[in-house]
């Protein structure tokens, strides 16, 4: 591939649109800042490693493979650190499947080099919660908020993870008991096509996770929780499909057969398929296609991924308001329950801003929204900030 090659290859998947004139160091410099900021910079470095030396930039292109290789550093000291919790987990007693992260890495790209991860997931049984939590804890990993038995038990029925910090200030643990929030019509369960499960190798070691079909309506539904806000996300799933031909087509179109978790997975097979070329069958493209939401949604989360940070001016930011996931949603009942959980449901983010007892907790239910009136009182550039 020359460096013209590679520069429209990129150009076409619409990361600067049309082409300025400018010169190729600049080009080059502000792919790679693009590249960062969708998780892509190992997958733009793989693109061009066969170029001559005097193809390109040569300082950019000497950056562009120094930012590569410390993030493969880092991915592999993540995924090595996955297989030694997974196994004090399982001498614990606590079966734990890995998501996300090392798996995605391995079950999309066939390398840990190419894919981006800053935390690991894992998911456990509800009733399992507290038995992983001990062993993170006993690892050297801690959660920020200090939970009294009560508190985490409410977190339990409320929320569906918790973030664990290594002492060492590096390492990331999402602890799952559900794969999404509760009380939604597309929230997961054990059963059906996401009871099975699968093996997937890292380095000498097995580690279990769910089955090819289940992890492709998973990252569909985190990304559109996310409003597709990263190409590396429908990067994942156009490479699990092309690297999984066999993928049991019928099971992913029977569990979202169904009005609740139908549109939200037509939109990013849409999106995969439009933007990244991702082998779609035509029936799964046709049944989006018969729901006019599908393309209208699609067209505005494409045109949004591929726009530059702004300044921004909502009432509510990005940061904590998913806005194209709410109109993705098809029942009412699902749309009351998101806006509840972003602008009244309690997190422990409330709980340790204004410490009270169990029994005041209906309270909360003020604290929150005046937490993030406070929080968010003036617009801010949307570019960093994140999580809520």
């Amino acid at each position: 591939m020359t460096y013209a090659e590679a520069i429209e290859f990129l150009y076409s998947l619409q990361l600067f649109g049309t082409k300025l004139g400018l010169d190729n160091t600049f080009k080059l410099a502000a792919l790679a800042g693009e590249a960062k900021r969708h998780g892509l910079t190992a997958l733009l470095c793989r693109h061009m490693q066969d170029l001559a030396s005097d193809a390109g930039p040569a300082e950019v292109l000497a950056d562009l493979r120094a930012a590569a290789q410390r993030g493969a550093a880092a991915s592999l000291a993540l995924a090595a650190e996955l297989v030694a919790v997974l196994q004090e987990l399982r001498e614990a007693g606590v079966a734990a499947l890995a998501i996300k992260g090392p798996v995605s890495a391995a079950l999309c790209y066939g390398d840990f080099g190419v894919r981006s991860f800053s935390d690991l997931d894992l998911l456990v049984e509800p009733a399992e919660v507290g038995a992983a939590t001990a062993c993170l804890e006993a690892r050297g990993y801690c959660s920020p908020f200090a939970l009294s038995p009560a508190w985490r038990a409410r977190l339990l029925r409320s929320d569906s993870e918790l973030l664990f910090r290594h002492a060492d200030g590096r390492r990331l643990v999402d602890l799952h008991w559900c794969l999404l929030p509760r009380g939604y019509t597309f929230t997961p369960g054990h059963e059906g096509v996401f009871a099975r499960r699968q093996m997937v190798r890292i380095g000498p070691s097995e580690v279990p996770t769910l089955g090819i079909e289940a992890t492709l309506l998973f990252l569909l539904l985190h990304g559109m929780k996310h409003d597709w806000q990263s190409l590396g996300w429908l990067c994942d799933v156009a490479e699990l499909l092309r690297r999984h031909p066999g993928l049991d087509w019928d099971a992913v179109l029977a569990w979202s057969a169904r009005r609740g978790p139908r549109r939200l997975i037509d939109i990013g097979l849409a999106l995969a398929h439009a933007l990244l070329d991702a082998p779609v069958p035509a029936r799964a493209l046709l049944r989006g296609r018969a729901d006019v939401a599908v393309a209208r949604i699609a067209d505005g989360l494409a045109r949004r991924l591929f726009a530059a940070p702004t300044l921004n001016r909502s009432w509510l930011p990005r940061s904590i308001f998913s806005y194209q996931y709410l109109l993705a949603m098809e029942t009412p009942g699902d749309r009351l329950r998101f806006l509840y959980d972003v602008v009244l449901r309690p997190t422990p983010l409330e709980w340790r801003a204004v410490p009270l007892p169990a029994v005041l907790a209906p309270l909360y239910y003020l604290v929150r929204p005046a937490r993030l009136l406070w929080k968010h009182r003036r617009p801010r550039r949307a570019q960093g900030i994140r999580s809520r």
